[in-house]
């Protein structure tokens, strides 16, 4: 993922994570006042309800005042005259009044002098009687007690809710100086639903009004006023099919300050709308504020942070690819790319002259490790040559060429005759078997003298090819010949018997499949057999075992390649050396650098083979194993 992407998606996830935060907060803090204003609203609206059933209450209240004030009231109750009640309070003259009950009371006696109801559903007039009114008797709990107790608010009945009002009847009137009261007049109107519906025009709330225990009131009410603890205290409820209305729910007391009325309200919540629209106003407005400080940032961040960062990537790579350490960006600005820059050009500049550095050192090193290799292959080749030149120098001290010359001198004086002295001279009949026994010893001196001078050529051979090989190390390769497996192992064999002062006492077995000439860099070949060989006659000396034994395997594997083994019942190597027996510099002699197997090493690889080891442990022996590919023989070839 490119660096921009990170940073596009960071930024993203920081605008989207403090618009969620920031509406989050909102909601809480900022949409709840909103729902707080508009409940502090809806009971605003509540209050007017209720002040408009008080005022409704308080004008029934004046009509009740009225009513009892009057002269004909006053004398229907004095006279107690029950036919006198109609033409008294006459039903249109109630009507006028929207009363639907009227009812005179006697105070002296605590009973009922005249009464009517109309009823609501069927405005028909009703006899009044004892339990029209729910509950305990209103006449003889409140109106015809003495002293008679005023009422005025609501009241359920069995025909539904009722606005009450009661007022004193005396003796006579005001001005008088005293009066006795004699009766007690109520009127009451039901809150029908044309007087609610009037209720409802007059405050702009949408409201019912209905009898707390009425079966037929909504359910969803009678559940939310069962949880009302205090009456007169509105419950704030959201309607449950939709979230832009507000249903309140208010237990009303009546009269006798009892919770039997309930009323239920239903409110617009425009204000909560209008807070919904500025939360997903300000919400948008906050995830395009964000977008729009996005892209500015990342506009700039483009092009002070990103685009430079862009060209000094591409010079890194480029030199990377090119590895042409001469380029640089020579950056001008001030800032901390512009310092990164020229910190990149200066860490370049120092890497190309550590990189020439490390390069002369490479090549110092690899001269000195070649020249190591080559005295080291040398060494062992020069501890044959050694020995054969010495040996020759031996044998030509003492050759028979000194008898030889004995005999010539005692020949000398008799010259002339030789005849006559082989005959006469005693000497003379040994002559001929002394001469033929120089002879033969002549002959084998001679044989010894051309074996160990054909090693010592051999050798020195073998030692120029050496130097040879390492003079074209910078890239040559070494030269395939067509040769036989079998006959440059005996040659290695041969090379390595001098350097042993037990080499009699060590068997060497040989097992070779049958191979046929092959093509492989001879030199390279016989030197690391050379290695293998002599470290092996090496191991088995040091060990003393018996028989001291070194078995060379020649064995011809698939695919053209074939794969030598040097094994030996020596010293063995123990498991923690065994990894690192090829390196540079490892050697467990007393005497050793560890220079050969190393170097016979990079020589099988640059052979296009490997060479391995195993060991069982110490003292168990060990088995190094030569693996080549081979170049079978073409008819324009010649074998050596």
């Amino acid at each position: 993922m490119s660096l921009r992407s990170k940073i596009v998606i960071l930024l993203s996830a920081v605008v989207l994570a403090y618009a969620g935060l920031d509406h989050v907060m909102q909601r809480i803090f900022v949409f709840e006042s909103f729902v707080d204003l508009e409940e502090t609203m809806v009971k605003k609206d509540l209050d007017r309800v209720r002040d408009a059933i008080d005022g409704e209450v308080a004008m029934l209240a004046r009509v009740c005042e009225m009513r009892a004030k009057s002269d004909v009231v006053r004398r229907l109750v004095k006279s107690r005259d029950a036919a006198q009640f109609s033409s008294a309070l006459p039903a249109d003259s109630l009507a006028n009044d929207s009363i639907d009950l009227v009812c005179v009371c006697d105070a002296a006696k605590g009973v009922i002098q005249h009464s009517r109801v109309v009823d609501p559903r069927q405005s028909e007039k009703l006899a009044f009687v004892r339990g029209f009114l729910v509950g305990d008797s209103l006449v003889e709990e409140a109106l015809v007690a003495n002293p008679p107790k005023p009422i005025q608010g609501l009241l359920v009945t069995q025909r539904g809710p009722m606005m009450v009002a009661s007022y004193p009847i005396y003796d006579s009137s005001e001005n008088e100086p005293t009066r006795t009261q004699i009766g007690t007049l109520v009127v009451g109107r039901f809150l029908t639903q044309e007087r609610v519906a009037g209720l409802v025009t007059r405050t702009s709330v949408d409201f019912e009004i209905w009898s707390k225990d009425d079966p037929d009131s909504p359910a969803e009410m009678r559940e939310k006023l069962s949880s009302v603890e205090k009456p007169n205290s509105p419950v704030l409820v959201e309607d449950q099919q939709t979230e832009d209305s507000l249903n309140a729910y208010w237990c009303m007391t009546d009269v006798k300050a009892k919770p039997q009325l309930s009323l239920q309200a239903r409110f617009d919540r425009p204000i909560t709308a209008k807070g919904s629209i500025a939360l997903r106003y300000a919400l948008v407005s906050t995830i395009a504020a964000g977008l729009l400080l996005m892209l500015v940032l990342l506009n700039m961040v483009q092009r002070t942070v990103l685009e430079p960062l862009g060209h000094l990537t591409e010079h890194a790579v480029a030199i990377g690819n090119s590895e042409d350490f001469t380029k640089r960006i020579r950056s001008d600005r001030e800032d901390e790319v512009g310092i990164l820059a020229r910190e990149f050009d200066g860490m370049i500049e120092r890497v190309a002259e550590s990189r020439a550095a490390l390069v002369e050192t490479a090549r110092a090193a690899g001269m000195s490790e070649i020249a190591t290799g080559v005295l080291h292959n040398v060494g062992n080749v020069l501890n044959s040559v050694n020995v054969s030149a010495r040996i020759a120098v031996e044998k030509a001290k003492g050759s028979s060429p000194t008898d030889l010359k004995m005999v010539l001198e005692t020949l000398r004086p008799n010259a002339a005759d030789l005849s006559k002295f082989i005959e006469n001279d005693p000497r003379g009949k040994h002559l001929y078997p002394l001469l033929d026994s120089l002879a033969e010893r002549i002959a084998d001196e001679r044989q010894v003298l051309v074996h160990e001078l054909e090693a010592l050529t051999d050798g020195i051979e073998h030692i120029k090819q050496l130097v040879q090989s390492q003079q074209g190390y910078a890239g040559r390769v070494g030269v395939r010949e067509m040769v036989s497996l079998a006959s440059q192992i005996e040659s290695a064999i041969s090379i390595t018997s001098q350097a042993t002062s037990a080499r009699s006492a060590i068997q060497i077995l040989r097992e070779f499949d049958e191979f046929e000439s092959v093509s492989v860099d001879r030199h390279k070949f016989v030197e690391i057999l050379v290695n293998l060989i002599q470290n092996a006659r090496q191991a088995v000396t040091e060990s003393g075992v018996s028989p001291m034994r070194v078995t060379i395997r020649l064995k011809k594997l698939p695919h053209q390649r074939a794969r030598i083994e040097v094994a030996d019942n020596g010293v063995g190597i123990a498991p923690e050396n065994l990894a690192r027996v090829f390196t540079h510099g490892f050697t467990t002699k007393k005497n050793g650098h560890g220079f050969g197997l190393h170097a016979s090493a990079n020589a099988a690889t640059e052979m296009g083979g490997n060479l391995s080891a195993h060991s069982d442990g110490k003292g168990l022996g060990a088995t190094f194993a030569l693996e080549l590919p081979l170049m079978v023989p073409t008819a324009n070839r010649v074998t050596s």
